[in-house]
């Protein structure tokens, strides 16, 4: 005990003398460019991303890494940006006694810089390009009961201008936003919507509006006649029943203004030219008034019984 005692004492003894002194360490620190000229991006890969520095400071400082910045910012725009020689033009450098100032000048006052890595900032400049891209809303809807969309949500802008690099602009086809959640809807409304702009990519747009349309559903049924498509001439098709009973959901506000002219339904002949005829001829909805809000279709019955009958040459000359 006493032994063990006599080291916790050695040990507190140390930490006050080296939390009093001086220690020195290497640490890594990220860069941040900005101040680039217009219409120009600093490629991935050859541009240095990461500054390592020799730096000192008390004990008690360095040990909690008290007041230090997460990453390293360097205005290019107030730099001597040189351009190395027998090379492309888009390669360029700037020195660590360039950017010196702005190193120590962003180290808390504790702090001493000795030694700055590497000795030079590569800088890769690439050409950039423009183009328009889709916005693609991002959402997890939950509706309230006999709640759902009446139309899809509109965004305003729906499509938004983006620079990048040349080199990377192939791979930009959308603009994400950031997600919105949101349970028990029951009414419209507008939100904003902050766009996700990926690295290395400039929009001078941040944000989009989002209309979402809500509206009540019901059910209703209508009952619609049974058209028959790419039926031969040589035959006459018929079907039981002649007409199927469609429910569907559909917004209180466009509940009156269906009809039955506003649907399609038919079955298709061709289904009859397999080897082995089928029992029944299924009943599919060809059209329906889509932007009416019409959703959720049961068609009953969802096939028909059928015969085919020849059809004579006088019949067809008549």
């Amino acid at each position: 005990m006493i032994y063990l005692v006599m080291v916790l004492i050695s040990a507190v003894f140390w930490f006050v003398n080296k939390t009093g002194s001086t220690i020195s360490g290497i640490m890594d620190f990220p860069v941040e460019y900005y101040g680039l000229p217009k219409n120009h991006y600093l490629l991935p890969g050859i541009t240095t991303g990461v500054l390592q520095l020799t730096v000192s400071a008390r004990g008690a400082y360095f040990l909690g890494h008290s007041g230090l910045p997460s990453s390293i910012k360097i205005d290019l725009s107030k730099l001597d940006i040189r351009t190395f020689p027998d090379t492309d033009s888009s390669l360029k450098f700037v020195t660590k006694e360039d950017i010196r100032a702005y190193v120590e000048a962003q180290l808390p006052g504790d702090y001493k810089c000795s030694a700055i890595k590497p000795d030079t900032l590569k800088l890769d400049f690439g050409r950039s390009a423009e183009k328009k891209v889709p916005v693609i809303l991002d959402s997890e809807i939950g509706f309230s009961p006999q709640y759902r969309f009446l139309k899809n949500p509109v965004l305003q802008p729906d499509s938004v201008e983006v620079t990048a690099s040349v080199n990377i602009m192939d791979s930009i086809t959308c603009i994400k936003t950031e997600k919105i959640e949101i349970q028990n809807l029951k009414e419209s409304f507008t939100q904003k919507a902050k766009l996700i702009i990926p690295k290395d990519v400039f929009c001078n747009l941040q944000y989009t509006d989002v209309d979402f349309f809500v509206e009540k559903f019901t059910e209703n049924t209508i009952e619609i006649p049974i058209r028959r498509i790419h039926v031969p001439d040589s035959v006459q098709l018929r079907v039981f029943p002649q007409k199927i009973t469609l429910k569907y959901n559909i917004g209180w506000t466009n509940y009156n203004s269906v009809s039955e002219e506003m649907f399609v339904a038919v079955v298709d002949y061709q289904e009859l030219y397999g080897i082995s005829k089928p029992k029944f001829l299924t009943v599919k909805i060809l059209k329906y008034p889509e932007n009416f809000g019409v959703t959720d279709m049961e068609i009953i019955p969802e096939a028909v019984e059928y015969l085919v009958e020849r059809v004579e040459q006088k019949d067809r000359q008549e």
